[in-house]
């Protein structure tokens, strides 16, 4: 039964600070509120103070499920890697792809992006610039198939930063490849967390390589894994100081491979209590800066912040049915040419959908999770965190489908503070977001 028609929204409202906070969780929107009634009139329920879920039938017919095109592909040049890092969920194995079966991919890839007119190719491992000389030909293949069928192609990769060099450095800008650094922070947290397989630390040997990396593609990311919640900050800090413009930082994921060996069962928990300290002083940098107008701080705390995401959905009222496009718009191809969900379940066989060289493809993962999960459906984070990230799922609880406690617990935290924030910006400051671009306008609904 549809609630607007009954006359109540579902609303969450919260206390932060001694002052109430309501979230409109069916339009994105968060208030002050000093009194509901005042605020809501005709439309108080008993109810308010908890999330009520949407009604799965309305939601299906607002929003039916639509066949998407797979656009992106997360190819798997090798499974090699030189490092051992202490949280690695990959399983160790040393084989690489063939020339055919790469081509294969991209055959199938642009098959299945159907009108659309780009392409996302990712090389991905292990480490790929292991096998840098297969990556250099998928390229221009790519590059040349894709043309010929009036689309384009754009490159990323994934990568430690142990093997670059001018000629892969080169290959980068020729192609304009986005880059992604993985690296962990300081010398003594990444060289603990990513040592080689002897064990020394690899920090030393990948800082010239990055600095050089950093001069010829200044926009390249890093991202950082936490396994220590304490050290979130120095760990973004020293990110920052190196050059990366945006550093992306997530607690360490179990491996499926090493628990479902163990144990048969899989089981994985995290401390996160320092990571919500940190959200909370972020979010009162955040109100200082803006209400000072200390735009370049901004932008420095806009590159880091683990709010953003969060704020970027409440300013643009954004609602999200799908944490990613894995399995929808986005799958990943081993080796071998088989296709899984994502880059992280590659060599799980439950979570194989197909193979590049035979038709068909399994679809279980195109379900919204808000309309499949009672408890994503009935939480108030839904259209944030829209069900989270499968992987961790699968790590934490066993089940694709279902999310972990604490990742819950983190992404209901960052909303509610963004909505705390975003409660308080009024229109000058909005302005302010926009007019140097910490955050870009609210696109028009009309745009296409």
């Amino acid at each position: 039964m549809n609630r607007e028609t009954q006359g109540i929204i579902p609303l969450y409202v919260f206390q932060y600070g001694g002052i109430h906070y309501a979230i409109d969780i069916e339009k994105m929107q968060a208030n002050v509120v000093d009194d509901l009634t005042a605020e809501y009139p005709g439309r108080v329920s008993p109810e308010l103070e908890r999330p009520l879920p949407s009604d799965p039938e309305e939601n299906l017919k607002k929003k039916k499920q639509e066949r998407t095109s797979i656009i992106t592909m997360a190819l798997f040049v090798t499974r090699a890697c030189n490092l051992q890092c202490s949280y690695c969920y990959e399983k160790k194995i040393n084989n690489s792809m063939e020339e055919k079966t790469a081509f294969q991919a991209v055959d199938w890839l642009l098959r299945q992006s159907g009108d659309m007119k780009k392409i996302y190719i990712s090389f991905f491992g292990g480490e790929p610039f292991l096998n840098f000389p297969l990556i250099k030909k998928v390229a221009a293949y790519a590059r040349e198939a894709a043309g010929n069928l009036d689309k384009t192609v754009g490159f990323s990769v994934t990568t430690n930063a142990t093997l670059l060099n001018d000629e892969t450095i080169s290959f980068l800008r020729e192609y304009d490849v986005n880059v992604l650094v993985s690296m962990d922070g300081p010398r003594e947290i990444h060289d603990k967390q990513r040592p080689f397989a002897d064990g020394h630390g690899s920090y030393d040997t990948i800082m010239p390589r990055v600095k050089k990396l950093l001069e010829v593609k200044p926009d390249t990311c890093a991202h950082a894994v936490l396994v220590d919640d304490s050290k979130s900050e120095l760990v973004k800090s020293s990110l920052k100081n190196i050059g990366f413009r945006e550093v992306t930082l997530l607690p360490a994921s179990p491996s499926l491979f090493e628990e479902e060996k163990k144990t048969g069962k899989v089981k994985h928990a995290r401390k996160l209590d320092g990571l919500l300290r940190e959200l909370e002083r972020e979010t009162e940098l955040w109100l200082k800066l803006v209400k000072n107008r200390d735009k370049e701080s901004l932008k420095d705390l806009r590159s880091r912040a683990q709010l953003s995401q969060a704020l970027l959905s409440l300013l643009h009222n954004k609602k999200l049915r799908y944490a990613c496009g894995a399995g929808i718009k986005f799958i990943a191809v081993s080796c071998e040419g088989d296709i899984y969900l994502c880059h992280r379940f590659v060599g799980l066989e439950n979570y194989k959908l197909g193979n590049i060289f035979k038709t068909g493809l399994k679809e279980n993962y195109r379900e919204s999770p808000l309309t499949r999960v009672p408890s994503c459906a009935a939480c108030f984070a839904r259209y944030y965190c829209a069900g989270g990230c499968k992987h961790d799922n699968a790590g934490s609880c066993g089940s694709a489908w279902t999310s972990s406690e604490e990742i819950c617990r983190l992404r209901r935290r960052e909303l509610e503070l963004a909505a705390v924030l975003v409660s308080q910006f009024n229109d000058q400051d909005r302005a302010f977001l926009n007019e140097y671009e910490i955050f870009p306008p609210k696109p028009c609904p009309l745009d296409f």
